[in-house]
C-alpha cells in the first residue's frame, strides 16, 4: 500500500515538473514580457504585459473599468458635437474622447462623478473635467443653449489647437 502510494506522489512530482518546463517553453516563445513596476499611487504591485500584438488601451489603464462612461462604437448619423465648445476640451482630448467612443454632449451630461473621474485617470488629466465643469457645461450645451465659453469659440476669440 505505502508503496502504491510513493509511486502516485513520485508521478505526481514529475508531471508537475514537465508541465512546468512546457509551460516555461510556451511563455518564452509567446513574445511577452512580464515587468512588475510599483505604483506611487496605491503602492501596490501590478504586472505591466508588452506584446506584439494590440491590445486595447483602456485595459492598459489603472482605471476601474467599472466606472467607465457610455460609449458608442460610432457617432450618429447627424454627427459628432464639437467637444471643443466644452471649456478644458482641446483638440487632443477631443480626440482622445472620440477614439474612446464619446461624440456627444449628452454623453457627457449623462455621466457620474465616477464616470468623470475615470476618464481623467484615463486621459492623464486629473481633476480637468471636474475643476471645469465638464457636466454641466454639456447639459447646457446638450439642450441647445450656449456657455459664454462655446461662445468664444464660435466666434474664434479662443485658439483651442
Amino acid at each position: 500500500m505505502i508503496e502504491i502510494a510513493s509511486l502516485i506522489v513520485i508521478n505526481l512530482l514529475i508531471a508537475a515538473f514537465i508541465g512546468m518546463i512546457i509551460g516555461y517553453l510556451i511563455g518564452k516563445n509567446s513574445g511577452s514580457t512580464y515587468k512588475p513596476s510599483k505604483n506611487d499611487d496605491n503602492k501596490e504591485d501590478k504586472v505591466e504585459v508588452k506584446s506584439k500584438t494590440s491590445v486595447n488601451p483602456i485595459f492598459r489603464k489603472n482605471s476601474n473599468v467599472d466606472n467607465k462612461p457610455l460609449i458608442l462604437s460610432s457617432p450618429r448619423p447627424s454627427g459628432k458635437d464639437k467637444l471643443i465648445k466644452i471649456k478644458g476640451i482641446d483638440l487632443k482630448v477631443e480626440k482622445d474622447l472620440n477614439k474612446l467612443g464619446i461624440f456627444h454632449f449628452n454623453q457627457i451630461a449623462a455621466w457620474s462623478n465616477r464616470n468623470c473621474d475615470w476618464i481623467e485617470e484615463f486621459l492623464l488629466l486629473p481633476g480637468t473635467a471636474k475643476k471645469n465643469q465638464w457636466i454641466e457645461q454639456a447639459k447646457i450645451l446638450e439642450s441647445g443653449k450656449e456657455t459664454v465659453y462655446s461662445q468664444k469659440i464660435d466666434s474664434e476669440e479662443v485658439n483651442v489647437s
